[in-house]
Parts: C-alpha cells; sequence; structure tokens
C-alpha cells in the first residue's frame, strides 16, 4: 500500500469525515481505520473530540506525521473540508469504540451525519491532559474493520511565539515549543484572499520537524501580505500507523489545535 504524506492540517481533517455506507465490489479493498483525537484550549483547561472512521478502500495512502519534510507551498484553500466517504465505503468497527484517558473510559457510538456515518461522543467533547496516554478499544465487526486495541501518547499542547508580519520579500521565523518526537509535526497555515478576494481563497501551508524553529521564504510571506483578508492556523500532529487483520491498516492522529485569529 502507498503511504502517501499529507499534510498535518489535512490529517486534522481525517477526524471530521464523514463516509458513506456503500456495497463493497472491489476485492482488492481492504479495512482501513482513523480514530482521530483533536484537541484545543478550554478556558484554563483542555478538551478533546475524539472521532473514529473506518473504510473499505484500496490505494488509499495512509497518513503519517513520522519524518516530516521542512517545506512549504501554495494551494487552494477551502474552510470545507472534503470527505474521503464520497470515495470510500463505510464499514462497521462494531457497536461501540471505548477511549480511555486515566480512569476516565468515554464510548463514541456510530452516528449518521447525512448519508454518512462516523464513531462520535453522545456529548461535544471530554476534558483531557495534551500529552497523556490514551487507550482505544474497537471492538471489530464481522465482514467490517477487525477488532484491534492500542495505547499511545496524544499530542502536547503547542504555542507559538507571537510574531509581526514581516517586511515585504522577507521570511518569517516562527518558534514554538519543541516535541522532540518522530512521530510529531507541526504545520501552520497562512490564509488568505487572493487576487484582491474578501473571503479566504488560498493558503500557504507549511509542514515542520518539530524541533522548536523554522522560517517561512519571503516570497510565500509576501503573498500573504499583499491579501485583503488574511488569518494563520497552527497544529501539531502525532500519527501511529498500525497494522490490522485483513491486511489493513489503523491510523491513530492526535492532534493540538491553534484557534485561527479572526481574518482581517
Amino acid at each position: 500500500m502507498n503511504r502517501q504524506r499529507l499534510s498535518p492540517l489535512a490529517l486534522a481533517a481525517v477526524g471530521a469525515v464523514v463516509v458513506a455506507c456503500t456495497e463493497v465490489t472491489n476485492p482488492d479493498a481492504l479495512p482501513i481505520g482513523f480514530v482521530t483525537i483533536a484537541a484545543q484550549r478550554a478556558g484554563t483547561g483542555y478538551t478533546a473530540s475524539p472521532v473514529g472512521t473506518f473504510y473499505r478502500a484500496s490505494g488509499l495512502g495512509i497518513p503519517t506525521a513520522a519524518a516530516p519534510w521542512d517545506s512549504c507551498r501554495q494551494q487552494s484553500y477551502s474552510a470545507k473540508a472534503i470527505g474521503l466517504g464520497e470515495v470510500y465505503p463505510f464499514i462497521s468497527a462494531g457497536t461501540s469504540i471505548q477511549v480511555r484517558f486515566g480512569a476516565r473510559t468515554d464510548s463514541l457510538f456510530p452516528i449518521a451525519v447525512g448519508r454518512d456515518q462516523q464513531y462520535k461522543l453522545r456529548g461535544a467533547s471530554i476534558p483531557y491532559t495534551p500529552g497523556d496516554s490514551v487507550s482505544v478499544t474497537i471492538p471489530g465487526h464481522s465482514g467490517g474493520f477487525p477488532a484491534a486495541s492500542f495505547r499511545a501518547k496524544t499530542a502536547e499542547a503547542l504555542s507559538i511565539a507571537s510574531f509581526t508580519e514581516p517586511p515585504t520579500g522577507t521570511r518569517l521565523d516562527l518558534r514554538w515549543n519543541s516535541g522532540h518526537d518522530l512521530n510529531n509535526t507541526v504545520a501552520v497555515s497562512f490564509r488568505y484572499g487572493a487576487l484582491g478576494a474578501d473571503t479566504l481563497n488560498w493558503q500557504v501551508i507549511c509542514q515542520f520537524k518539530d524541533d522548536g524553529a523554522d522560517s517561512i521564504p519571503g516570497r510565500y510571506m509576501a503573498a500573504w501580505s499583499q491579501g485583503r483578508v488574511k488569518t494563520w492556523a497552527a497544529s501539531r500532529v502525532r500519527t501511529y500507523v498500525l497494522p490490522v487483520a485483513g491486511g489493513g491498516y489503523f491510523d491513530f492522529i492526535s492532534t493540538f489545535d491553534l484557534a485561527a485569529p479572526t481574518a482581517r
């Protein structure tokens, strides 16, 4: 299977993917599962929103944050994510999935979203501490996703040092609290309205090793600076990929997301 790298901000979106329940006809399709734990600040504490999605797919790259590259690129931006369920069929992973943080255990249940389904909490989110270990138990379903269980460490809280818009043509030096983990990466997305647009429609997206410092070249920052509206967002992403029965894979994705400032 091709394990293509995707941008971490795209990885974070995997947790919100909804997938259609359709008949599986491709004999080469394999079971592929994701559990994403997206975390953010909430007042003086933190909350997390676990989501599980499971597919029968062929040719689907497995997103991983390991060994990230230090680079930037420009690409279109849309606030609306494209669901993988538009391409790959949903499969059941059991009646519920258990997620355990410390002494607390919560269950994720399959919930219909339009024509689609995803495993979610019955509440909006749960309190937790970034960097803590989490245990996930997937009971599995005959003919669907196989049973699996694992324990992993979640992404630590991300903090980026304040910065000002650099002079035109000069680079932006970024500093953040490093994670020092080969399974970590940090991504930033500088979003703006290209060609004088009043809405965010383009972005400079950069993926960095989680070592606490890197730079964005001046040519990219110039494009962002010229936008009539602009904002930015950042995520720390930690992933673990495990093989499962039937030749498939399970991908655990833990993110800590910084809320984007208001576009200006």
